[in-house]
């Protein structure tokens, strides 16, 4: 990082599947506001423009048909012309079609004026999404005007070793680009009381162990998930922390909110200066 970067962070609730369009509009719409704010970075959760598949029969069919986008696509296309215009970046997700007919990628994007600077796929795919999505076989740092940028894509975040192949390439800035679910009859997998416990302490443990800035967004609100899964609700609570493990900014739980927060070359220095954590470590 040569230079402090004011970031935002929007968490809010992604339309369901078969609106695409509506998703878009919403971020074009923010990236401009949040540009217009000083924002050089604008973060939104996983899924944002596509949505997750209905569970129901015939889903994963109707899913690539129907709610897949292309990395060359006319979908990304308007938010890089959206993000050219207001000389902004933002990590998107989305289902991203594969070149092989019907495999499906969990996927988050990095874009700014110039196009798509680097795509970050899911690795580690829970529960049902194990039925839908194939899982990437690489870990990587994107180079950005603002530093290294890593991607963890929600349920990658539980994985240390996941964050250990980012610090090892160098990441300054790790973005989890989450739709965390509050988990039993709610959705998801897991307890409620307990997921909201560790979502809330991850990205202060991440900052900390990897003297990096964590820009944690996390979707709220509820979603259909189909006749064989019900409606499943977001646990929120998006983060920006230091890599001291100072919370810059933290949104609820509930509402749709965005957060701000500048990300200062000092904070890093401070914190790499303070621990050696990144050259004492053993293995």
């Amino acid at each position: 990082m040569q230079s402090d970067t004011a970031v935002s962070v929007v968490q809010h609730a992604p339309r369901e599947m078969g609106q695409s369009e509506t998703n878009i509009d919403y971020i074009v719409a923010s990236l401009a506001a949040e540009a217009a704010r000083g924002s050089r970075l604008v973060v939104f959760p996983e899924m944002g423009i596509t949505s997750f598949f209905r569970h129901e029969p015939g889903g994963y069919e109707r899913y690539w048909r129907e709610a897949t986008i292309e990395l060359d696509g006319p979908e990304l296309a308007r938010i890089i012309e959206a993000a050219a215009a207001a000389d902004v970046h933002a990590v998107v997700g989305f289902a991203e079609r594969s070149a092989s007919t019907g495999v499906i990628y969990n996927s988050a994007a990095l874009v700014g004026p110039a196009g798509i600077l680097g795509v970050t796929r899911k690795v580690h795919l829970p529960g049902l999404e194990k039925m839908y999505y194939t899982p990437s076989d690489s870990i990587d740092v994107i180079d950005s005007p603002f530093g290294r940028i890593g991607i963890a894509i929600c349920y990658d975040v539980m994985f240390p070793e996941y964050f250990r192949a980012l610090s090892d390439q160098g990441a300054e800035i790790i973005v989890f680009c989450s739709s965390t679910w509050r988990g039993g009859a709610k959705g998801g997998v897991g307890l409620e009381g307990v997921k909201r416990d560790y979502w809330s302490a991850l990205p202060m443990v991440t900052a900390i162990q990897n003297q990096a800035f964590v820009v944690a967004c996390n979707a709220c609100g509820r979603l259909d998930m189909g006749d064989q899964a019900g409606t499943w609700e977001r646990l929120g609570l998006s983060q920006i922390v230091a890599p001291t493990g100072e919370v810059l900014a933290a949104a609820g739980d509930c509402d749709e909110e965005i957060i701000r927060a500048e990300l200062a070359v000092n904070d890093m220095v401070a914190a790499r200066t303070s621990y050696r954590f990144l050259t004492d470590r053993l293995l």
